[in-house]
Protein backbone atom coordinates (compact mmCIF):
# COMPACT_ATOMS: atom_id res chain seq x y z
CA UNK A 1 0.00 0.00 0.00
CA UNK A 2 3.12 2.38 0.45
CA UNK A 3 4.62 1.49 -2.51
CA UNK A 4 1.27 2.60 -4.27
CA UNK A 5 0.92 5.85 -2.26
CA UNK A 6 4.25 7.09 -2.94
CA UNK A 7 4.48 6.53 -6.60
CA UNK A 8 1.49 8.42 -7.39
CA UNK A 9 -0.03 10.07 -6.34
CA UNK A 10 -5.13 24.47 1.65
CA UNK A 11 -3.51 30.65 12.51
CA UNK A 12 -1.53 33.33 10.68
CA UNK A 13 -1.43 36.13 8.46
CA UNK A 14 -2.23 35.81 5.14
CA UNK A 15 -2.17 37.57 1.34
CA UNK A 16 -3.22 40.91 0.75
CA UNK A 17 -6.43 41.78 -0.18
CA UNK A 18 -7.32 43.21 -3.86
CA UNK A 19 -9.05 47.06 -2.50
CA UNK A 20 -7.17 49.95 -1.10
CA UNK A 21 -6.03 49.79 1.70
CA UNK A 22 -4.66 46.48 1.60
CA UNK A 23 -5.86 43.86 4.03
CA UNK A 24 -4.63 40.50 4.55
CA UNK A 25 -7.08 37.27 4.76
CA UNK A 26 -7.16 35.31 7.65
CA UNK A 27 -6.86 31.84 7.56
CA UNK A 28 -10.47 31.41 7.77
CA UNK A 29 -10.99 33.42 4.76
CA UNK A 30 -8.17 31.59 2.53
CA UNK A 31 -9.89 28.21 3.71
CA UNK A 32 -13.04 29.57 2.47
CA UNK A 33 -11.74 31.06 -0.48
CA UNK A 34 -10.04 27.45 -1.56
CA UNK A 35 -13.24 25.31 -0.53
CA UNK A 36 -15.38 27.50 -2.94
CA UNK A 37 -12.96 27.25 -5.35
CA UNK A 38 -12.90 23.09 -5.00
CA UNK A 39 -16.81 23.10 -4.82
CA UNK A 40 -16.75 24.42 -8.67
CA UNK A 41 -14.42 21.69 -9.87
CA UNK A 42 -15.82 19.61 -11.71
CA UNK A 43 -13.06 17.74 -14.10
CA UNK A 44 -9.26 18.75 -14.14
CA UNK A 45 -6.41 17.71 -16.03
CA UNK A 46 -2.62 18.42 -15.93
CA UNK A 47 0.71 17.46 -16.45
CA UNK A 48 3.27 17.01 -13.27
CA UNK A 49 6.30 16.14 -12.44
CA UNK A 50 6.81 14.29 -9.81
CA UNK A 51 10.48 14.08 -7.08
CA UNK A 52 10.97 11.28 -4.80
CA UNK A 53 13.83 11.65 -2.25
CA UNK A 54 15.06 9.00 -0.18
CA UNK A 55 16.56 10.37 3.06
CA UNK A 56 18.72 7.18 3.69
CA UNK A 57 20.43 6.53 0.16
CA UNK A 58 20.60 10.45 -0.57
CA UNK A 59 18.58 9.13 -4.23
CA UNK A 60 16.32 11.58 -6.04
CA UNK A 61 13.89 9.85 -8.35
CA UNK A 62 12.50 12.47 -11.03
CA UNK A 63 9.14 10.82 -13.07
CA UNK A 64 6.78 12.34 -15.48
CA UNK A 65 3.21 12.07 -16.68
CA UNK A 66 -0.36 13.38 -16.94
CA UNK A 67 -3.29 13.33 -14.26
CA UNK A 68 -7.49 13.33 -14.84
CA UNK A 69 -9.96 13.90 -12.73
CA UNK A 70 -13.83 14.24 -12.71
CA UNK A 71 -15.61 15.37 -9.92
CA UNK A 72 -19.17 13.56 -10.51
CA UNK A 73 -18.52 9.52 -9.93
CA UNK A 74 -14.91 10.33 -8.15
CA UNK A 75 -13.07 9.52 -11.14
CA UNK A 76 -8.96 9.79 -11.39
CA UNK A 77 -6.14 8.61 -13.82
CA UNK A 78 -2.82 9.06 -12.54
CA UNK A 79 -0.31 8.26 -15.29
CA UNK A 80 3.59 8.21 -15.65
CA UNK A 81 5.22 8.22 -19.14
CA UNK A 82 8.12 8.88 -18.08
CA UNK A 83 11.01 6.97 -16.98
CA UNK A 84 8.75 4.50 -16.65
CA UNK A 85 5.21 3.62 -17.17
CA UNK A 86 2.66 3.40 -14.80
CA UNK A 87 -1.08 4.04 -14.26
CA UNK A 88 -3.32 4.32 -11.72
CA UNK A 89 -7.22 4.53 -12.66
CA UNK A 90 -9.63 5.03 -9.48
CA UNK A 91 -13.60 4.73 -10.71
CA UNK A 92 -15.94 4.73 -7.84
CA UNK A 93 -15.17 1.80 -5.54
CA UNK A 94 -12.76 0.20 -8.22
CA UNK A 95 -8.92 0.61 -8.73
CA UNK A 96 -6.71 -0.34 -11.77
CA UNK A 97 -3.45 -0.45 -11.76
CA UNK A 98 -1.09 -1.28 -14.74
CA UNK A 99 3.04 -1.86 -14.88
CA UNK A 100 5.03 -4.02 -16.60
CA UNK A 101 1.94 -5.27 -19.32
CA UNK A 102 0.28 -6.21 -15.65
CA UNK A 103 -3.15 -4.97 -14.92
CA UNK A 104 -4.26 -5.71 -11.66
CA UNK A 105 -8.08 -4.60 -10.24
CA UNK A 106 -9.10 -3.76 -6.63
CA UNK A 107 -12.36 -2.97 -4.85
CA UNK A 108 -12.18 -0.20 -2.11
CA UNK A 109 -15.03 -1.31 -0.78
CA UNK A 110 -14.14 -4.09 1.15
CA UNK A 111 -10.51 -2.18 1.95
CA UNK A 112 -10.71 0.76 4.17
CA UNK A 113 -7.22 1.82 3.91
CA UNK A 114 -6.91 1.71 0.37
CA UNK A 115 -10.52 3.75 0.76
CA UNK A 116 -8.91 6.16 3.04
CA UNK A 117 -5.27 6.60 0.12
CA UNK A 118 -7.70 7.24 -2.00
CA UNK A 119 -9.89 9.76 -0.55
CA UNK A 120 -7.13 11.79 0.67
CA UNK A 121 -5.50 11.85 -3.25
CA UNK A 122 -8.71 13.17 -4.52
CA UNK A 123 -9.20 15.94 -1.84
CA UNK A 124 -5.61 17.18 -2.29
CA UNK A 125 -5.74 17.90 -5.44
CA UNK A 126 -9.12 19.92 -5.15
CA UNK A 127 -7.84 21.45 -1.48
CA UNK A 128 -11.19 19.82 -0.01
CA UNK A 129 -9.18 17.94 2.49
CA UNK A 130 -8.43 20.91 3.90
CA UNK A 131 -11.98 21.75 5.44
CA UNK A 132 -11.96 18.22 6.83
CA UNK A 133 -11.19 18.90 10.53
CA UNK A 134 -11.66 15.09 11.45
CA UNK A 135 -8.30 14.12 8.99
CA UNK A 136 -5.89 16.93 9.39
CA UNK A 137 -4.69 19.71 11.72
CA UNK A 138 -4.56 22.47 9.18
CA UNK A 139 -1.91 25.63 9.54
CA UNK A 140 -2.17 28.08 6.33
CA UNK A 141 0.86 30.51 5.95
CA UNK A 142 2.15 32.87 3.25
CA UNK A 143 5.15 32.70 0.73
CA UNK A 144 5.25 35.34 -2.08
CA UNK A 145 3.66 33.97 -4.62
CA UNK A 146 1.46 30.98 -2.98
CA UNK A 147 -0.44 30.06 0.03
CA UNK A 148 0.93 27.13 1.87
CA UNK A 149 -1.24 24.63 3.60
CA UNK A 150 0.69 22.23 6.06
CA UNK A 151 -1.57 19.04 7.16
CA UNK A 152 -0.63 17.31 9.72
CA UNK A 153 -3.02 13.93 9.77
CA UNK A 154 -4.73 13.35 12.47
CA UNK A 155 -6.48 9.94 11.59
CA UNK A 156 -4.17 6.88 12.35
CA UNK A 157 -4.48 5.33 8.76
CA UNK A 158 -2.47 8.43 7.50
CA UNK A 159 0.02 9.28 10.70
CA UNK A 160 1.31 5.70 9.66
CA UNK A 161 2.77 6.89 6.22
CA UNK A 162 2.78 10.36 6.72
CA UNK A 163 4.49 13.31 9.47
CA UNK A 164 2.66 15.77 7.14
CA UNK A 165 1.69 17.34 3.95
CA UNK A 166 2.01 20.79 2.62
CA UNK A 167 -0.67 21.72 -0.38
CA UNK A 168 1.01 24.95 -2.61
CA UNK A 169 -2.39 26.96 -3.73
CA UNK A 170 -1.91 29.62 -6.47
CA UNK A 171 -3.93 32.88 -4.71
CA UNK A 172 -5.53 34.23 -8.12
CA UNK A 173 -7.43 31.00 -9.28
CA UNK A 174 -7.06 29.21 -5.54
CA UNK A 175 -5.62 25.87 -7.30
CA UNK A 176 -3.32 23.14 -5.81
CA UNK A 177 0.05 23.84 -7.67
CA UNK A 178 2.42 21.36 -5.58
CA UNK A 179 1.90 18.01 -3.42
CA UNK A 180 4.50 17.90 -0.86
CA UNK A 181 4.36 14.49 1.12
CA UNK A 182 6.86 13.87 3.96
CA UNK A 183 7.41 10.26 5.46
CA UNK A 184 8.06 9.47 8.99
CA UNK A 185 11.51 7.97 7.79
CA UNK A 186 12.34 11.32 5.97
CA UNK A 187 11.48 10.23 2.53
CA UNK A 188 9.92 12.98 0.59
CA UNK A 189 7.66 13.04 -2.98
CA UNK A 190 7.11 16.51 -4.41
CA UNK A 191 4.36 16.64 -7.06
CA UNK A 192 4.40 19.84 -9.46
CA UNK A 193 1.46 20.50 -11.37
CA UNK A 194 1.06 22.39 -14.59
CA UNK A 195 -0.77 23.12 -17.53
CA UNK A 196 -3.99 22.85 -15.73
CA UNK A 197 -6.93 22.72 -17.66
CA UNK A 198 -10.16 23.00 -15.65
CA UNK A 199 -14.04 21.91 -15.98
CA UNK A 200 -13.25 20.42 -19.55
CA UNK A 201 -14.58 17.48 -21.22
CA UNK A 202 -12.98 14.36 -20.81
CA UNK A 203 -13.46 11.17 -22.66
CA UNK A 204 -14.84 8.21 -20.23
CA UNK A 205 -12.77 5.66 -21.48
CA UNK A 206 -9.98 7.82 -19.84
CA UNK A 207 -11.44 6.36 -16.55
CA UNK A 208 -11.78 2.74 -17.91
CA UNK A 209 -11.57 -0.13 -15.33
CA UNK A 210 -11.54 -2.95 -17.67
Amino acid sequence: MLLLLTCMLAGSPAVAGTQSPQQPLTQAEILERIDRSASRIESLQCEFTQTKELSLLQERMISHGVMYYRQQGGLLRWEYLAPYRYTFILNGDRVMVQSGGRTDVVETSGNRMFREIARMMMNSLTGRCLTTASDFEVQVTVQSDCWVAELIPRRREMEQFFARVRLHFDPERQLVTRVEMIERNGDSTVIDLKNMQLNTTIDEKVFAVD
